[in-house]
């Protein structure tokens, strides 16, 4: 399969159909975007800080379990509870806050590489405010999410942890740095039109929406990009945007996901800032998804996605990979009992995108899970995943090919926090030819409120 890289009937077909469906959907249904009752303990898809809100997740009631110490409790926690519940029944209001840390290791890095440790924090809030129609058909929610995410003390910060510093075509880049600040990533509004459809205006992120995988949450299940932010789909990061969400045949479990995002949007360097919003350079994502879904909770899963993305005026467009392009990924899960299996294969012809290291042509990974090991919430996962490298990326370097490992044990510890140990094995690094293979042993945490 070939595709342009320049303007032409691919990105026509993707931005086409996301215009008909944007105008023909607000007659049907929607995938629930944010939740109208705040949680203080809802471990998989809490909501109110959680980046991958919105999508069409795991019903919580799916994944019953206990935490390892359950009667381990905050001060104040039932009195905060009442706090959230008083703030939404009487000002629409929801807020939350976590803290999640991230400490990896190395095996081999490049010579150039400063640091064989990587160590990252990434403090989040969050708030919703919803004015209009709550719990209606025509809801109304104004969303705001801040955070600080950097590298601690002198370690690597683990989104270089892989490209920069091992020669890895996968790296960890939501465990990125603001510049060592605090910024506003998500500002936007939540619009339902019906009973049916919903869509975002404002500042977001195409991967809250897009992509959907029930083990992608960075900060308690997998850490690898591969299965992560997968940077192979060549994303921009927070930014101007608008996205949608249907469902045409009700509860049948069919789903349409839209977004068109700016390429240019930079929170590390530029905060928020909408100017860069210009003409023809965008990302644009199609998803058309269903999931079947059990009375025991426990549900299987299938999705294609179609994208394009343009070229982009940022992080240094003229001496990093920068070429318009697309391509598409199909993605399934199947569940039986406590076991999940799931599979994907991504193809793209995007050089760079959004956050300049998409240098990934070719993205497969296959694996398993297995649910609330020992009767305790979380699970335990293991995926392999093969990685191509576009060609000509470096003068005189052709195709290459990388395979890797990845596996994880979430640990629901008490009711507001997760532990984390992992491990990626990673066989020919793709940009670090004198190594054969690196151990990344990894361990992180998670505390939410």
């Amino acid at each position: 399969m070939t595709m342009p890289h320049s303007c032409g009937p691919a990105k026509g077909m993707v931005v086409f159909a996301f215009a008909v469906l944007l105008a023909n959907g607000a007659a049907a249904a929607q995938i629930e975007m944010v939740q109208p009752a705040p949680s203080s303990d809802e471990y998989f898809n809490h909501p109110n800080d959680d980046p991958d809100q919105g999508e069409p997740q795991a019903d919580p009631q799916a994944r019953p379990g206990t935490p390892l110490l359950p009667a381990l409790t905050f001060p104040g926690s039932s009195q905060l509870q009442d706090l959230r519940q008083e703030a939404l029944d009487k000002y629409g209001l929801t807020f939350g806050a976590s803290y999640q840390q991230l400490f990896q290791s190395a095996s081999a890095t490049l010579p150039s590489a400063a640091n064989d440790t990587a160590l990252g924090g990434w403090a989040a809030v969050s708030a919703t405010w919803t004015p209009i129609d709550r719990g209606g058909d025509y809801q109304g929610t104004f969303v705001v999410r801040g955070a600080f995410r950097g590298s601690l003390g002198d370690n690597a910060v683990p989104a270089v942890f892989g490209l920069g510093d091992l020669g890895s075509l996968w790296s960890n880049y939501e465990w990125t740095s603001w510049d060592q600040g605090f910024r506003i990533e998500d500002l936007f509004w939540e619009q339902k039109v019906g009973s049916q459809f919903s869509f975002r205006v404002g500042n977001q992120g195409p991967q809250a929406v897009f992509n959907f995988f029930r083990f992608k949450d960075a900060r308690t299940s997998f850490t690898t990009s591969a299965f992560t932010f997968q940077e192979t789909i060549p994303y921009p990061t927070f930014g101007l945007g608008a996205s949608f969400r249907w469902l045409p045949a009700g509860d049948s479990g069919l789903y349409v996901v839209g977004t068109l995002n700016d390429m240019n949007g930079d929170p590390a360097a530029l905060g928020i800032d909408w100017s860069t919003f210009r003409l023809g350079q965008y990302f644009y994502g199609l998803e058309i998804g269903n999931d079947w879904r059990r009375p025991d909770g426990t549900f299987d899963h299938l999705h294609l996605d179609l994208f394009y993305a343009d070229k982009r005026s940022t992080r240094d467009p003229d001496t990093t990979p920068n070429e318009a392009g697309g391509g598409f990924k199909v993605a399934g899960e199947k569940q039986i009992d406590r076991f999940v299996g799931f599979a994907s294969y991504t193809y793209n012809t995007a050089e760079g995108g959004g956050i300049s290291t998409t240098y990934t042509g070719q993205t497969a990974y296959a694996g398993v899970a297995y649910l609330r090991p020992f009767d305790v919430q979380g699970e335990v996962a293991l995926g392999a995943m093969w990685n191509q490298s576009l060609p000509n990326l470096i003068p005189g370097v052709g195709r290459r090919n990388q395979y890797g490992m990845e596996s994880y044990w979430n640990i629901l510890v008490t009711p507001n926090s997760t532990l984390t140990p992992g491990i990626q094995l990673i066989w020919d690094p793709a940009f670090n030819p004198a190594v054969h293979f690196a151990a990344v042993p990894s361990i992180k945490f998670r505390v939410f409120f």
